[in-house]
């Protein structure tokens, strides 16, 4: 099947979680009901007029650098403040993006006005709009170089991971020629080198405000950037408005002149429990709640009031295998293993009518008709005969899973998957991690024999998805899969233009991880939306989010 309407769902548990009990939880209603000015049918008038729009996540960030990357709440703030270089072009889309991904061919400026390749594809000669921030000081070129500098200078792991990593930018890679131009060096050009730009954390900071509060101690004004936005964005907020872990509340940029929606004010409140922010939705506190219960999503479709959108995404949940293990290791207990998972089974059993099984080793998201040597099956006796191949009976393993990552539903699928596997005869001891950060770092340790874990590219491209966790070259590869020819087709993916010769080399990559597998999808999630209605104009990127202040009324 090729690109279809997957969901808007929101990503699996934060990386970053706050309890909050009952007083918090009341707290935040209260805040709630202040912001939209009263009870449920003054929200949904405030959203339909396009004065207050309320965003309930599980929790705040205590920081907005940035530089401090506390999980999904983190990636919400940021991508709505906005202020990046480059931006995904989801408006001339089908359904502005919902039911066909965003591609590298997709992308459009956003602070940038134009942009120049040089011959040798090494350098990009880029030059900025005019654009002013909150603070009143004109967008230059040494604002971007300052903010890169920085990222560079503070070790900021996921920029300069696909600056390194998935592209190959120069040790320093921005050069100043005047004002309003930049050149972005590169020491080798790949198909990805301006699309990692859209990640939130590259949005490009207002130097000069920052540069007035910065100290021997503090060099890169992290105390300052740590509790003002400091963006070029739409959205601007006092101190005062940011209550660290608790609420943030933001307002338009008086200087932005970009188009923008009716939304004039957008408030952010940390709800850690989700019922209470489904609650907070339907009763109409909120004009958004994120990061729901797949039952609660079902719910709120039968209410009037609420939009649950559905839209395509690359976001996919694994089985990863540790190949170092002498047992696990083995191309034909792991075939084995993904042959004897109906993952059509789980999804139908666990998810309420949303996401879809997996159906090839890369994500159909993609648009890419995958060869059905790359297409996973189901099939329980070539399972049992391919352990008998491998000299293999009476297999025993610890599958660990978080409610964390990929989210609640990892319990019910861990009991399938132990039913299932059992059929060909392997024992599956399930241990849970209460936390996400217990679950990355035995993830990062490469500490497991088994693990569930959430694959969600931060920039959707095959390129990004093929290179994240599977090659061997990659920082994020801990489970030891290694296999050069993958290695070489998946390179030169990534040094590929969009068009039949990188389809023809991502069918090739499938079909190995398929033949060789390394990370073994059972779902492809969907990014799914639960909003009060009365507002149009979503652009659905293919991170997710929600770019409030596109938002129209009616």
């Amino acid at each position: 099947m090729t690109r279809r309407a997957l969901a808007r769902a929101a990503r699996s548990g934060p990386s970053w979680r706050r309890k909050a009990g009952p007083v918090a939880v009341l707290a935040a209603t209260a805040l709630a009901v202040t912001a939209c000015g009263g009870g449920g049918g003054s929200q949904s008038s405030a959203a339909a007029g396009g004065t207050t729009f309320t965003y309930a996540i599980s929790g705040l960030p205590t920081s907005l650098d940035p530089a401090d990357h506390q999980g999904d709440p983190s990636r919400n703030i940021g991508f709505e403040l906005g202020g990046t270089l480059f931006r995904w072009g989801t408006e001339d889309l089908d359904q502005q993006g919902c039911t066909t991904l965003a591609s590298v061919d997709h992308l459009k400026g956003d602070l940038a006005e134009s942009w120049e390749r040089s011959a040798d594809g090494k350098t990009v000669t880029v030059k900025l709009r005019e654009a002013t921030s909150a603070a009143g000081n004109k967008l230059t070129s040494e604002d971007v170089k300052w903010t890169f500098d920085r990222l560079i200078d503070l070790k900021v792991g996921t920029p300069n991971t696909l600056m390194q990593d998935v592209a190959d930018y120069a040790a320093d890679p921005i050069r100043v020629i005047d004002d309003r131009t930049f050149e972005i060096h590169m020491d080798n050009p790949s198909a990805m080198d301006l699309a990692i730009l859209t990640w939130y954390q590259f949005r490009i900071l207002d130097s000069t405000e920052v540069k007035k509060h910065v100290t021997a101690d503090d060099p890169w004004g992290k105390n300052f950037v740590s509790k003002n936005a400091s963006t070029f964005g739409p959205w601007t907020h006092a101190e005062s408005d940011f209550v660290s872990g608790d609420r943030l509340t933001l307002s338009k940029n008086p200087n932005y002149t970009a188009e923008r929606g009716d939304v004039e004010k957008l408030v952010f409140i940390g709800v850690s429990d989700a019922a209470s922010r489904a609650q907070l939705l339907s009763t109409g506190n909120a004009s958004y709640a994120a990061g729901l219960a797949y039952e609660q999503y079902a719910q709120l479709r039968d209410n009037p009031a609420i939009d649950v959108q559905t839209c395509v995404s690359a976001d996919r949940i694994p089985l990863v295998l540790n190949a170092a293990d002498p047992v696990l290791g083995k191309d034909e207990v792991r075939k084995a293993i993904s042959l004897a998972i109906d993952r059509k089974s789980i999804v139908d059993a666990v998810y309420r009518g949303f996401n879809q099984p997996a159906e090839a080793s890369v994500s159909t998201a993609y648009g890419v008709e995958m060869p059905e040597a790359a297409k996973y099956r189901y099939d329980v006796e070539e399972a049992k005969r391919l352990l008998e191949q491998a000299g293999v009976s009476n297999l025993s393993m610890t599958l660990h899973i978080s409610p964390a990552r990929p989210g609640p539903e990892a319990e019910q699928i861990a009991i399938l998957l132990q039913n299932q596997l059992s059929k060909v005869g392997i024992d599956v001891k399930i241990q849970t991690l209460a936390s996400a950060t217990e679950i990355n770092t035995v993830f990062h340790d490469g500490n497991f024999q088994a693990l569930l874990y959430l694959e969600p590219p931060a920039v959707a491209d095959p390129y990004y998805s093929l290179f994240l966790y599977n090659s061997s070259k990659s920082k994020l590869n801990t489970f030891g899969y290694v296999n050069s020819e993958y290695d070489d087709v998946v390179a030169k993916v990534g040094t590929t233009s969009p068009g039949d010769e990188r389809d023809a080399l991502v069918k090739r990559a499938g079909e190995l991880l398929a033949e060789h597998p390394g990370f073994i999808y059972l779902v492809d999630r969907q990014f799914v939306h639960a909003v009060r209605t009365g507002l149009t104009n979503y652009q659905h990127a293919p991170n997710g989010e929600m770019f409030v202040h596109t938002l129209k009324q009616g």
